[in-house]
């Protein structure tokens, strides 16, 4: 007997905040700019209110970073471990070029050398890689105001999913520039 597995989606839910700017005297140069998480997470604090007056740079809302930084350290830790193989690599091909200068070894030892260094090389530029990726990631868990300007409306608490490929998690900025 063929057992059925019935899945319903639901929409996650998403945090808004709108935050009117007063960034000059002239509000009918007003301009909507929408912002959002640059990463998925659960929202763990919200900073502002309505009503409340923000500067560039203050920080709206934030993610749980537990899982950022968990990777982050991972990647840190995979650059260091394949910079040490590198150096090690680099090492027993120096060492291999010259035995085989001082006729003591063949010319295959001197290639598979030079190819586990090319490999130790690219595991080290693509450790490097994730770990600038995983350090992007983590400072995507803040979510900062670009300009100045005074919050009109927050529709996000903590506990809310954020989904950064499930439509609108918006922050919509008016900016008088």
């Amino acid at each position: 007997m063929k057992s059925k597995m019935n899945v319903v989606m639901h929409p996650l839910a998403l945090l808004a905040l709108t935050l009117f700017l007063t960034l000059s005297a002239n509000p009918a140069w007003a301009i909507d700019r929408k912002l959002s998480f640059g990463v998925s997470g659960v929202v763990i604090a919200v900073k502002v209110k309505s009503g409340d007056r923000v500067k560039a740079g203050d920080v709206l809302a934030i993610l749980d970073p537990t899982i950022f930084k968990a990777r982050k350290r991972s990647a840190d830790a995979n650059v260091k471990a394949s910079k040490l193989i590198l150096e090690l690599a680099e090492v027993k091909l120096t060492q291999m070029r010259d035995l085989f200068d001082a006729l003591s070894t063949s010319q295959e030892e001197v290639e598979k050398a030079e190819i586990a260094h090319a490999h130790a090389l690219a595991t080290y530029e693509k450790a490097r890689s994730s770990a600038e990726i995983t350090g992007w990631r983590l400072q995507r868990t803040l979510l900062k105001s670009p300009f100045a300007g005074t919050v009109t409306e927050v529709a996000g608490y903590p506990g809310m999913v954020i989904n950064k490929f499930a439509g609108s998690q918006t922050v919509i900025i008016v900016n008088d520039q």
